[in-house]
């Protein structure tokens, strides 16, 4: 007998039982009625900060959906540990805001939208938002993460509620 095709059924049965092996998607359930989850990993924001970008996101999704008159309320989840997996969901995963040119800061964010449980990845999402020398930062930055999500409302809408798309063309 020889032992590498031992050693070999021996290590696939250990991967296997110890979860290495290849995963399922993980169940995902209905979201709570009239809500749309929002998950958000958002990248580091500078220390000492009380006003994180995930803050600033938040407040701008939440006007966004006001805005656009979105059926749904936006509910915001940090990192989501412990939250279920929900059928309908928009996951966003932030990378930091960088100046690239002077005068210019870009917002580029990882997109996801799960609708009943069918995914579509809309990969990086990005918006350029070019700033007055003299202007306030905060301001600039809640200027940044406005467009932001306005740049990804503009992508999810449609699949999320083509009924109001649909609409909008027609006025």
């Amino acid at each position: 007998m020889k032992i590498t095709p031992l050693l070999t059924a021996l290590g696939v049965a250990l991967l296997a039982a110890t979860g290495f092996a290849a995963k399922s998607e993980p169940a995902r359930v209905p979201a709570p009625e009239g809500v749309l989850p929002l998950v958000v990993v958002d990248s580091l924001s500078m220390p000492g900060n009380a006003y994180t970008d995930f803050d600033r996101l938040d407040v701008a999704f939440q006007k966004v959906a006001k805005q656009r008159k979105w059926p749904l309320k936006v509910v915001a989840e940090r990192l989501a540990g412990g939250v279920p997996e929900y059928l309908t969901e928009l996951q966003v995963s932030l990378k930091q805001v960088r100046e690239e040119t002077p005068g210019e800061l870009v917002f580029r964010a990882w997109t996801v939208l799960y609708v009943d449980g069918k995914k579509t990845d809309f990969q990086v999402i990005t918006f350029r938002h070019s700033y007055r020398a003299a202007e306030n930062m905060e301001d600039t930055l809640d200027k940044v993460f406005a467009g932001g999500a306005n740049a990804i409302a503009d992508q999810v809408e449609p699949l999320l509620f083509p009924n109001l798309t649909s609409e909008k063309t027609r006025k």
